[in-house]
């Protein structure tokens, strides 16, 4: 099961784009609290932030499992259920970085946004890098979250192989991961009860 680095990569580097996102909202709000801009700013961060709550839906009910007897009588169902969705879900983190570029485009008509004053230029040069590298272009975010979500399907398939012929290794493996993949988890809440408080 080499899957297990590639997932915990997968979600490292969601929550890493989550905290440039919340490293430039905190210094733009800082600096600008003209309601208007304000308000597109936000709908922008909102639109990238449905991105980050798909993948903390998808990883939620899976973290929620910790102990054995929980895994064997409720591991599959949630894997019967995940089976059927994880398609559908895939799809939803695309359509919120379109949202976001289109609600990208109209903050940059802001004059604030033009600014020459040093620590807004430098700012506004990151939020321009971070939409072109990680929402539109090759929707990197996207991206990111659609190969975890699938990723995530194939862990969870090798798990509901091995469940039946040994249910404490399969257990042992799945308690493995989610516990590399727990701070990176508890990261992304963080950034969203954050982004929920400035909002």
């Amino acid at each position: 099961m080499a899957i297990e680095l590639k997932l915990t990569k997968e979600l490292a580097t969601v929550c890493v784009t989550a905290s440039e996102l919340a490293a430039i909202e905190t210094l733009i709000k800082a600096e600008l609290a003209k309601p208007a801009f304000v308000a597109q700013f936000d709908k922008m961060g909102n639109a990238i932030a449905e991105c980050y709550a798909v993948t903390t839906a998808v990883l939620a009910p899976w973290l929620a499992i910790g102990n054995e007897t929980e895994f064997c009588n409720r591991f599959d169902a949630a894997y019967t259920e995940y089976k059927t969705t994880y398609l559908g879900i895939t799809n939803r983190p695309r359509l919120s970085s379109e949202q976001a570029y289109v609600e990208y485009m109209l903050l940059r008509e802001f004059k604030e946004s033009q600014t020459a004053y040093p620590l807004l230029k430098t700012t506004f040069a990151r939020l321009d890098e971070f939409i072109d590298k990680w929402i539109t272009n090759d929707a990197w975010l996207a991206m990111t979250i659609e190969n975890f979500v699938k990723m995530l399907y194939r862990f969870l398939t090798e798990i509901a192989e091995l469940k039946p012929k040994d249910p404490t290794d399969a257990f042992t493996l799945y308690q493995a991961l989610m516990a590399a993949l727990r701070p990176y988890y508890a990261l992304l809440e963080s950034c969203r009860k954050a982004a929920a408080v400035a909002a």
